[in-house]
């Protein structure tokens, strides 16, 4: 058990996952492959955080917000999401028909103000 996985051993995951999706998603899907590869604590590799800057960059320009504030709720979000399914895989996920709905997107500022954040 290791709770920190450092850069080279993100590094290492990342390569493994590009030789084994790599090529069928470029021939069979004619797309794109970038592995979001995570540790245990919530880092995350090289080519994960190069993707959720970029996103956060054309989210910004997109909403008309700050960088930095768009890649905090960026943040905060994949945080909540990889609890939840965490927390889904070790007590299992509720009925569907006790879910609530989770499209709704609010503005990020009302979701850093209200989660404390001074940016």
């Amino acid at each position: 058990f290791k709770p920190r996985i450092d850069t080279y051993s993100n590094r290492t995951h990342e390569r493994a996952k590009v030789r084994a999706y790599e090529q069928r998603v470029r021939e069979v899907e004619h797309g794109s492959f970038t592995p979001l590869v995570m540790s245990l604590t919530g880092g995350a590799g090289p080519a994960a955080t190069i993707c959720f800057k970029r996103l956060a960059s054309l989210l910004s320009e997109k909403w008309d917000q700050s960088y930095s504030s768009t890649l905090a709720w960026l943040r905060c979000k994949l945080s909540f999401a990889l609890l939840q399914s965490s927390i889904q895989c070790l007590w299992g996920a509720r009925s569907a028909a006790g879910r609530p709905s989770r499209n709704v997107l609010l503005p990020v500022d009302l979701v850093l103000s209200e989660a404390g954040f001074d940016i």
